[in-house]
C-alpha cells in the first residue's frame, strides 16, 4: 500500500475510534436517563453507520489494490461520504413521512450536523418548544428561538430573549397578548422615542395609533414632522387619517391651510391634497378650491402647474376656475 493509502487508512481508523466513543456516550446517556426508545434509535443508527463504514473500508482497500496494480495513486472518500450522507437524508425523509419528527430531527442534529434543518423539522411539525431549544443551544439564534417560544406560548422565555435582543416592540406585543397593558406601553414607548429621535415620525405615530390607541399623541408627532419638514407630506397625510368624517376632514384641512401653510411648503401641501382628494370622504369642493388657489398663486412655477390635472374630475370649467382665482388676487 502506498504512503497516501496508509495515511488514509490511519485517518479512517482515527475517525472510527472517535465515532465509537461518541456512540458509546449516546448509548450510556440514553440508558442512564431511562430513554429506552432513544436507546433503540441509537442502536439502529449504529447498525446503519457500521454498514456504511464497512462499505467505505471495502471500497478504500479495493481502490488501493487497483491503484497498486496500475502503479498509481487514487483519492478515496468523497463519493462514499456523499453516499452515506444521502442515505441519512433518505432515512430522515422516511421518518418525516411517518410523522416521526423527533427521529428525523435527531438524524439532522447528530449525524448530519445540520441543527437549522433539525429545528425546521420541529417547526413544521408545530413542535415549537423543541425547535426553540435547538435554535438557542445549537444555533445561537435568539431571534428564531424567541419567535418559536412565542408560538409555543412560552411567553416568559420569549420575553427574556426579545429583551436581550432589544426587540421592544415584540416584547410589547407579547405583553399585549397577555393583557398587561402597563408593561406593553412601557416597551412601546421605548420604540416610539427611538423613532422620534431619528425623525421617523410616521413610524412612531403608527405605534401610538395602532398599538397604544393614542391618536392625540400620534397627531402631535405628525404635526411636528410637518413643521420640521421631516417627511412632511407623509406626516400630514397620516395626520389626516385620524379624521374619518367629511366634516372633520374638511375642518382640519382648512385649519392647516390657514395656519400651517406658507410659501416654503406650498408644494408639499399640494402633494398632500392630491392624496386627500382621492378619499371617499374627501371634501372635494374645498380641496379643489384650495388647490386652484395655490396653483394660481404660483402660476409661474411649472412644477406646481403640472399638478392641476390631479384635481379635475371631468371638469370642463377648469381653465375658467383658474382664471377666476387669479382675478380675485
Amino acid at each position: 500500500m502506498h504512503k497516501e493509502s496508509r495515511f488514509e487508512g490511519k485517518l479512517l481508523y482515527f475517525i472510527i475510534v472517535l465515532l465509537m466513543l461518541k456512540l458509546l456516550y449516546i448509548i450510556f446517556d440514553t440508558l442512564l436517563n431511562g430513554d429506552f426508545g432513544g436507546f433503540l434509535l441509537a442502536l439502529f443508527i449504529i447498525i446503519i453507520i457500521f454498514l456504511g463504514v464497512g462499505l467505505f473500508i471495502a471500497s478504500m482497500f479495493k481502490s488501493s489494490g487497483e491503484s497498486s496494480g496500475n502503479g498509481g495513486g487514487t483519492t478515496v472518500g468523497d463519493d462514499q461520504f456523499q453516499k452515506l450522507m444521502d442515505r441519512y437524508e433518505k432515512l430522515c425523509d422516511g421518518f418525516i413521512e411517518k410523522k416521526q419528527f423527533k427521529k428525523a430531527a435527531y438524524i439532522q442534529l447528530k449525524l448530519l450536523r445540520n441543527p437549522y434543518r433539525a429545528a425546521y423539522i420541529f417547526e413544521e411539525a408545530n413542535l415549537h418548544s423543541d425547535a426553540a431549544l435547538i435554535y438557542l443551544k445549537k444555533c445561537n439564534d435568539k431571534q428564531n428561538a424567541a419567535e418559536c417560544y412565542e408560538k409555543a406560548r412560552s411567553y416568559k422565555k420569549a420575553i427574556k430573549l426579545y429583551k436581550e435582543l432589544d426587540a421592544h416592540e415584540s416584547v410589547g406585543d407579547i405583553y399585549t397578548k397577555i393583557k398587561d397593558t402597563k408593561n406593553a406601553h412601557h416597551h412601546y414607548k421605548i420604540v416610539v422615542d427611538d423613532y422620534a429621535k431619528n425623525d421617523q415620525y410616521v413610524k412612531a405615530s403608527l405605534i401610538y395609533r395602532k398599538k397604544m390607541d393614542d391618536k392625540v399623541a400620534a397627531s402631535q408627532l405628525l404635526v411636528k414632522g410637518w413643521r420640521e419638514n421631516k417627511d412632511a407630506v407623509n406626516c400630514l397625510n397620516n395626520h389626516f387619517v385620524h379624521f374619518e368624517s367629511k366634516k372633520e376632514l374638511q375642518s382640519e384641512i382648512n385649519h392647516f391651510y390657514k395656519y400651517e401653510v406658507q410659501e416654503a411648503n406650498n408644494l408639499n401641501f399640494l402633494n398632500v391634497l392630491k392624496t386627500e382628494f382621492k378619499k371617499p370622504v374627501a371634501p372635494k369642493e374645498d380641496i379643489q378650491s384650495i388647490a386652484y388657489e395655490l396653483i394660481s398663486n404660483n402660476n409661474k412655477n411649472s412644477e406646481i402647474l403640472s399638478n392641476l390635472h390631479h384635481f379635475v374630475e371631468e371638469d370642463s370649467q377648469i381653465v375658467p376656475d383658474v382664471i377666476r382665482h387669479r382675478a380675485k388676487k
